[in-house]
């Protein structure tokens, strides 16, 4: 009993001194991921105050592939993008995004249920999407804000260049003829547009004149745009209904003033030339922005 309470105490002693040693080990490897988390999240650049980490750097690097001068560069303009979008008090709340969604579904002929559906089987997470089409809006908005500044007499000079040279696209109809499709069943109303011969229940049908002066500026484009003796998309007609025209003649011809064709025109010229427009843009508040390199 001696002999096994003499070895019991020698193990005690021994661990006694070994667990010390581990325990310095642990500490030192803790402290060594503490320093190295910090170092990883330490600020390497502020933006007019706003910081920009190392860690970001390094992430975008390696996500973009870019070298690290590129990869900088984009985290700034990035970074002066944000900021102007609060500046302009550009806010895109939830009932813009989901009425783009329901657009976006519309054109693809789906209802919104039906769209999300698809988003998943594709294997697209749909708060990515989401927060990615945000981002889209709000940099359509910028951008039409930019084109559309009073300061901003580039814009305005390639806004009129383009009304001049493109007329015809500012030639609209005085009034369409059209046959009304309706239904409260999105799926019954795509069917009817699809075979437009066939009698599908719950669609109903009506043929009428609609005044092009009558209508907002978006529904107003989609009769602009279409052609005779094809369906514009599928829309949201309000109180659970859904409502698709087809277009059977375009009666009378006016042309669109300047001055409301300056937001299509904002609209088109930021879509062809998006990222020169942007790139200019930044590049002149850049060398006004407050930029520290703190660390590299």
């Amino acid at each position: 009993m001696k002999k096994i309470f003499f070895i019991f105490l020698c193990i005690n002693i021994c661990l006694a001194e070994v667990l010390p040693a581990q325990n310095q080990d642990e500490k030192s490897n803790n402290d060594v991921q503490k320093k190295s988390a910090k170092i990883i999240d330490a600020i390497a650049i502020t933006v007019n105050g706003d910081p920009i980490t190392l860690y970001q750097i390094k992430d975008m690097e390696e996500k973009s592939k870019l070298d690290r001068q590129k990869t900088i560069d984009k985290l700034i303009a990035e970074k002066i993008k944000i900021q102007e979008i609060k500046r302009l008090n550009i806010h895109i709340d939830d009932a813009r995004i989901e009425q783009e969604i329901d657009n976006i579904a519309k054109h693809n002929g789906l209802d919104h249920d039906s769209f999300l559906s698809a988003l998943m089987r594709q294997g697209i997470n749909f708060t990515q999407y989401r927060n990615q089409l945000k981002e889209q809006i709000e940099t359509q908005e910028l951008l039409r804000n930019v084109l559309l500044s009073d300061i901003n007499t580039t814009g305005e000079t390639q806004m009129r260049n383009y009304y001049n040279k493109n007329q015809k696209e500012f030639n609209r109809p005085k009034e369409v003829e059209v046959i009304r499709y309706v239904s409260k069943d999105a799926q019954a109303l795509q069917k009817a547009v699809s075979n437009p011969m066939m009698k599908i229940t719950k669609v109903e049908k009506g043929e009428e004149k609609i005044s092009i002066e009558t209508l907002n500026p978006q529904i107003a484009q989609i009769f602009i745009q279409g052609d005779k003796n094809t369906f514009t998309p599928i829309l949201n007609a309000g109180d659970g209904n859904f409502v698709a025209f087809y277009i059977k003649d375009k009666i009378g011809e006016v042309r669109i003033p300047f001055e409301q064709a300056k937001n299509f025109i904002a609209q088109k010229l930021a879509e062809e030339n998006q990222d020169r427009v942007l790139e200019e843009y930044f590049e002149k508040i850049r060398v006004k922005a407050k930029i520290n390199f703190i660390r590299n």
